[in-house]
């Protein structure tokens, strides 16, 4: 037998990075928009074939759970700009995890954390997205190929609910990103920079529909806007609710409009309800590409004159 490759760490900072997600997973439902979805998420057109299921004890990953996807890949594409080592292997302090990506730093906290990378894990996903990454075969992959988490295991940490002990927020924990997503940030155009106020979106739909609406809609063209029958998105959502209570949610958020950068209004057009994707002037936009650093290198410069 050949022995294990260790792979080298990539240590994640402290510091915010520009937030950026993988294009083809804003457009496909390869995540739960509910918590604790257990039924499996399979869909089909024309040209893309996916299913993503996990074993009930743990659950499909959600939409909340990829944030924590969306912060190593963030973290990996600044260290790339800023002409560092990348690897695969992620190191992190779960504390700063937290912080930046908008959530709370209890214990509670670091275990939902903790169950995020677990279900990360051990959700399954076959799919015929970018074969060209494993030589034009099949070949499932998790969110996750791995990950380390390491463990207190004092009198007051090992309880029924948790017999092997409590994640400890106090040492840095790790994770692996699968070759599928990996790849994506090597090759940069397959990632997308998305808005800080992201993660400000409490709600599974609102959330799906934001990054939609970042992948689709075309930023330079005359008329950024993007139209889609209601039963065309509630196919691309793999929402388990009728059309009926997925298009009623849709109109709620038409008149609430609480998606960063972006608008969206609902149409009756013939027998189809449409709805209406457009970049909202009115609201303040996420930061160009590159445009962080360039801040941050002015202000140093700055200091030193």
């Amino acid at each position: 037998m050949s022995e294990a490759v260790q792979l080298e760490i990539f240590t994640v900072s402290a510091a915010d990075p520009p937030w950026r997600d993988n294009r083809d997973a804003m457009e496909y439902p390869f995540l739960s928009l509910q918590k604790g979805r257990v039924k499996p998420i399979k869909f089909r057109n024309a040209d893309v074939a996916l299913s993503v299921h996990a074993p009930a004890e743990f659950g499909l990953a959600s939409i909340w759970d990829w944030d924590l996807i969306i912060f190593a890949a963030s973290h990996v594409n600044d260290g790339i700009e800023a002409g560092l080592k990348a690897s695969p292997r992620i190191r992190f302090v779960p504390h700063d995890c937290l912080k930046q990506i908008g959530r709370s730093t209890g214990g509670k906290d670091y275990r939902e954390l903790a169950q995020s990378i677990r279900r990360l894990r051990m959700t399954t996903v076959i799919t015929n997205i970018r074969y060209d990454d494993e030589a034009g075969e099949e070949r499932p992959f998790s969110w996750l190929t791995d990950y380390s988490l390491p463990k207190r295991y004092s009198r007051s940490s090992i309880t029924p609910a948790s017999p092997e002990g409590e994640p400890d927020p106090s040492r840095p924990w790790e994770i692996e990103l699968p070759p599928w997503l990996y790849n994506a940030i090597l090759r940069r155009r397959d990632i997308l920079a998305v808005h800080p106020d992201y993660f400000q979106l409490t709600g599974g739909l609102e959330r799906w529909l934001y990054r939609v609406a970042r992948k689709s809609v075309p930023d330079k063209a005359e008329v950024p806007a993007i139209h889609f029958r209601m039963a065309t998105l509630h196919e691309r959502s793999g929402t388990t609710r009728p059309l009926r209570n997925f298009a009623g949610d849709i109109r709620k958020m038409a008149e609430a409009q609480p998606l960063p950068e972006y608008g969206l209004k609902v149409e009756k057009r013939g027998k189809h309800e449409l709805v209406i994707l457009y970049r909202d002037y009115a609201k303040p936009r996420r930061l160009p590409r590159g445009m962080k650093r360039l801040l941050i290198e002015g202000a140093a410069q700055s200091q030193r004159r």
